[in-house]
């Protein structure tokens, strides 16, 4: 945990044209036993309500990399960083917690891919706003997130719909990063449930005879 009176070196916001200091009152997240327990009670109620729930695996770009490059504290200080963002810009109704050292699980109840993804977009625009200087050079910072979304009770284990979020966010860093994927079956991407919920307005607004 970062100190009250420690500072982020070497980070700022180009959008603000001045260093910025990010490591000052870091911003909470569950744990990783906090983070299943939470996200184990929300897939329980999507099944039992029968609703929509997304589910998020979350990775900064060439954090490994990063920390080689700039001391393991960089590590501490972008994962914060990034805790920021999430507190800021997603849902009070979404979970965001760790599940692994440089991983986060970002739980969105009531929300189908194609909601997902856009918010989703969002938080990578955020993040490439931000960048790591160091003397001369200036590096940027980047995230992948795989999407996974329980659809229907045929899904019977939180951990199946992980592991498609997992694979998913190995193949958007395999892909380069910077980037949304999600799990393609048994899941429906997120043009299709698009293409559902037109259908289904389209529907609403005919009158019985």
């Amino acid at each position: 945990m970062v100190g009250e009176n420690q500072r982020a070196k070497g980070f700022r916001n180009p959008r603000l044209g001045r260093a910025s200091s990010f490591g000052q009152g870091a911003v909470p997240l569950l744990g990783l036993s906090q983070t299943q327990q939470f996200a184990k009670q929300e897939f329980a109620r999507a099944k039992r309500y029968d609703y929509p729930l997304t589910i998020g695996v979350c990775c900064l770009d060439r954090i490994d990399r990063l920390a080689d490059l700039y001391g393991a504290e960089t590590r501490t200080l972008l994962m914060d960083q990034l805790a920021r963002l999430f507190h800021a810009r997603s849902r009070t109704t979404d979970i965001v917690g760790r599940i692994g050292e440089d991983r986060l699980l970002w739980v969105l109840p009531h929300t189908p891919l194609v909601g997902a993804r856009v918010a989703a977009d969002r938080l990578l625009e955020a993040i490439e706003d931000l960048e790591l200087a160091s003397g001369s050079r200036t590096l940027r910072v980047t995230l992948s997130v795989g999407f996974a979304c329980y659809v229907d009770r045929n899904t019977l284990f939180l951990d199946s719909v992980l592991a498609q979020a997992e694979a998913a966010l190995l193949r958007a860093q395999d892909r380069g990063g910077n980037r949304v994927e999600w799990h393609p079956l048994p899941v429906h991407t997120p043009e299709q449930v698009e293409d559902t919920e037109n259908e289904e307005r389209r529907d609403g607004d005919v009158e019985p005879a």
